[in-house]
C-alpha cells in the first residue's frame, strides 16, 4: 500500500464517521417567531400555533380635580377644601379575534383598577367602591361572532356625551345585554335584550316581606329591556334613531303595616331618542359637530335624570335623587357639542345641555327638575400616545319637592395625564 492510497482511505473513513456523528446529533425545531396579523387592524399579532390573533392595549391615567357644589361638600375629608383627589386609574385591555365560517370570531375585556383616593362628587358608585377596596373590576367584556355580540358593553341605546371630556346630561350605561346587528348600503339595524338593573331597577319581593318593620310586597319581574336602533352613515353625517321598552318604574301606595302593606307597582316605560354628527372638514380639517336629544315616560336613565352621566349623578347625597331610576313621569334631555382642531395635536370643544323631569305626583315621582350643564376642553398630544386633558363644568340643577325649591350650582375642573398603548 502505498501513501496515496492511505490517504485516501483515511479521508474516507473520516468522513463516514463524521457523517455518522452528524446524524446522531438533534436537529433544531425552527423558531415560531411572532407574526403581524393585518386582518383586523393595526396592533394585532397571531398567537403562536394558532390562527388567533392577538392585541394588547391599555392606559395608565393620573388625574386630579377641585371644585365646589351647592349639594353637599366637594370633599367629605376636608370641608374646607375645594380639592377633590389624585387618583391614578390603570387599564389593561386584551382583544383575540379569528376568522370563522360563520363570521369573525372576537373577545374583548377591559380590566381597570383605581388607586383609592375618593371625594370626586362626580364619581360613579362603582368607581367609589373599587377606589376605595383598591380592587380591579371589568369595566367592559364581550364577544361576537358573526351579527351576533354579548357581553358587557355600551347600551345601544347610547348616542355619546359629545366631545369634552365630561359629558352633558343623557343615557350613558354599561349594561350586560346581547346585541344583534345587520348592516347594508350605510344602513345599520341593530336590536338588544339588555338587564334592567344596570340601570337601577328596583329588585321584586317574594310575598310579603319585613323591611326594618315596614311590610311590602310586589316590585319589579326582572324583564329585560328591549332597544331597538337604526343607523345611516354617508359623507359628511351620520345618524341614529332608538327606541326602548323600559321596565324600571315603580309606584308605591299602602301605609306599610302587616294589614295594608307598601304595594309596590311595576310601570312599564319607554324611551325614544336620536342623533347627529357632521364632519366639517370642509371648513377646518377635524372639526365636527354632534347634537342628539332623548325622550321618555317612565324611563329616567334614559334620558340622564338618572344612571351614569346625570342629574342623579350630580347631586347624589339628595335624598330625592336616590330613587329617581325608579321614579315614574316622563323625562326629556338634548345636548350639542363643537370640537375644533387647531393642529394636529392641539384640540378644544364645547359641549352644552339640559334634561329636564316631570313627575306624577306619586311617592316616588313627587318632585320635578330642570338642570342644565355647559363643558369645555382642551385636549394636547404632545407625543403619540401621551395625552393631556383640561376640562372645566358648570351646572345648575333646580327641583322642586313637594312644593321646595332645591336651587344649587356645582362646578369643578379636571386635570389628568394619560400614557396609552
Amino acid at each position: 500500500m502505498n501513501l496515496k492510497t492511505l490517504l485516501l482511505g483515511s479521508a474516507a473513513a473520516m468522513l463516514v464517521a463524521g457523517s455518522a456523528q452528524a446524524a446522531d446529533l438533534t436537529v433544531a425545531e425552527p423558531v415560531d417567531y411572532v407574526k403581524v396579523c393585518d386582518a383586523f387592524g393595526s396592533g394585532f399579532f397571531y398567537s403562536p400555533g394558532t390562527d388567533t390573533c392577538i392585541k394588547v392595549g391599555g392606559y395608565v391615567k393620573f388625574g386630579t380635580a377641585f371644585g365646589d357644589t351647592d349639594f353637599g361638600t366637594y370633599n367629605s375629608y376636608y370641608p374646607t377644601s375645594n380639592w377633590s383627589n389624585f387618583y391614578t386609574e390603570a387599564s389593561v385591555q386584551l382583544t383575540a379575534s379569528s376568522v370563522t365560517e360563520f363570521g369573525n370570531l372576537t373577545g374583548f375585556i377591559d380590566y381597570r383598577a383605581q388607586t383609592g383616593n375618593t371625594g370626586n362628587f362626580s364619581s360613579s358608585a362603582s368607581q367609589i367602591v373599587n377606589s376605595s377596596t383598591n380592587s380591579a373590576y371589568v369595566d367592559s367584556a364581550w364577544l361576537s361572532i358573526g351579527p351576533i355580540k354579548a357581553g358587557r358593553f355600551t347600551s345601544l341605546f347610547d348616542f355619546g356625551r359629545g366631545y369634552t371630556d365630561t359629558g352633558a346630561f343623557g343615557s350613558d350605561s354599561t349594561v350586560d345585554h346581547i346585541q344583534a346587528t345587520y348592516a347594508v348600503n350605510g344602513f345599520g339595524l341593530a336590536l338588544s335584550i339588555e338587564d334592567q338593573r344596570d340601570r337601577g331597577s328596583a329588585p321584586g319581593l317574594d310575598g310579603i316581606t319585613d323591611i326594618d318593620g315596614a311590610y311590602a310586597y310586589g316590585g319589579q319581574s326582572n324583564i329585560p329591556d328591549i332597544v331597538g336602533a337604526v343607523t345611516y352613515a354617508s359623507g359628511i353625517f351620520s345618524a341614529k334613531f332608538a327606541g326602548a321598552y323600559v321596565n324600571a318604574a315603580v309606584d308605591q301606595s299602602g301605609s306599610g303595616t302587616l294589614l295594608d302593606p307598601y304595594n309596590y307597582e311595576k310601570k312599564d316605560g319607554w324611551a325614544v331618542g336620536g342623533s347627529l354628527e357632521f364632519a366639517l372638514d370642509s371648513f377646518s380639517p377635524g372639526d365636527k359637530f354632534f347634537i342628539t336629544g332623548a325622550y321618555g315616560d317612565n324611563a329616567n336613565s334614559y334620558t340622564g335624570i338618572a344612571g351614569g352621566t346625570s342629574v342623579a349623578g350630580t347631586a347624589a347625597n339628595l335624598g330625592t335623587l336616590y330613587y329617581a331610576a325608579i321614579a315614574p313621569g316622563s323625562s326629556w334631555s338634548a345636548l350639542a357639542s363643537y370640537k375644533h382642531v387647531w393642529t394636529p395635536a392641539v384640540w378644544s370643544a364645547v359641549s352644552g345641555g339640559y334634561a329636564s323631569y316631570d313627575g306624577d305626583g306619586t311617592e316616588y315621582g313627587n318632585y320635578n327638575i330642570d338642570a342644565y350643564r355647559f363643558v369645555a376642553s382642551t385636549g394636547w398630544t404632545p407625543v403619540t400616545g401621551l395625552d393631556l386633558m383640561l376640562d372645566g363644568q358648570y351646572s345648575h340643577l333646580d327641583i322642586t319637592d313637594n312644593g321646595d325649591d332645591n336651587d344649587g350650582d356645582v362646578w369643578s375642573v379636571n386635570l389628568w395625564m394619560k400614557r396609552s398603548w
